[in-house]
């Protein structure tokens, strides 16, 4: 927080809007002016206008010299790349020397998310409504969410690590997760934590010997084995039904002339 920053703002000419941008901008920078990178949802609740509002009176006070912008350059030193806030840089020369006192209406700047300026013809540019990137999934997330048992996060990413660390290829652990989480023989009452499961090397293991199956499970077998034959018969009863009835549409009526043949032919016989 940079009081000194905020204080030259206040005395600048700019409008209403890039003035109230700059100095919560301000507000997050050093006395450098550098340092600074609040979300762009951050500036939008202290200000209390849209993102749309936000990015238009950024790429204006870029326009006018009044900021430089590092995309996806802020942010902690583990914050995630695709993840990163912008990171804005106050010039001190053009706020000291209050260049700009017009206001850039429409338009984008170069390299951030929206539309381009406003062309010389005057006419405004509609931005663009630029679809969110979902983020990139760690090769950490794609062991998590193959793992059976979701427990103990944290834990698990320090085991992760000292495992990866130590030469483990990430594609051998997510593979054994996952046939760890398919083994037929896994009880799961007596599933390990990711975390004792990667300490204990468990992703060399063998599958699982076969296992007794307890009272519980037999019967829960046996019913569903029998839910399945249930299904199986009425199935079979109900195929038989429609053969039936094609089979009576297909038969034909023999012709009167036919059925009076047949009936003296028989009456003579007897």
């Amino acid at each position: 927080m940079s009081i000194r920053l905020m204080s030259e703002v206040w005395q600048t000419k700019l409008p209403t809007i890039e003035k109230m941008v700059l100095l919560i901008i301000a507000d997050h920078a050093n006395d450098e002016g550098t340092e600074a990178w609040p979300s762009q949802a951050t500036m939008a609740k202290k200000a209390s206008l849209s993102i749309r509002t936000i990015q238009r009176a950024v790429n204006s006070l870029v326009k006018t010299k009044f900021l430089l912008v590092e995309k996806h350059g802020g942010g902690s030193a583990n914050c995630r790349d695709d993840r990163r806030p912008h990171k804005y840089t106050i010039n001190l020369k053009a706020l000291r020397g209050d260049q700009a006192t017009t206001r850039i209406l429409r338009g984008d700047a170069d390299n951030l998310d929206g539309a381009t300026f406003t062309p010389d013809t005057g006419r405004l540019s509609r931005p663009k409504n630029l679809p969110l990137e979902p983020p990139l999934e760690t090769p950490f997330d794609l062991f998590w969410k193959a793992y059976p048992i979701k427990v103990g996060k944290q834990a698990a990413l320090k085991a992760w690590d000292k495992a990866v660390n130590s030469g483990v290829d990430p594609k051998v652990l997510i593979s054994g997760a996952n046939q760890y989480a398919s083994d037929p023989n896994r009880h799961p009452s007596y599933t390990a934590h990711a975390s004792t499961w990667l300490n204990a090397g468990r992703w060399a293991d063998e599958p699982l010997p076969p296992r007794e199956l307890s009272v519980e499970e037999k019967k829960a077998k046996e019913v569903e084995w029998a839910r399945i034959k249930s299904e199986r018969e009425r199935e079979k009863s109900r195929l038989a039904q429609i053969e039936d009835e094609k089979a009576r549409q297909r038969a034909v009526p023999a012709p009167q002339h036919i059925k009076e043949m047949l009936i003296k032919t028989i009456g003579k016989s007897i």
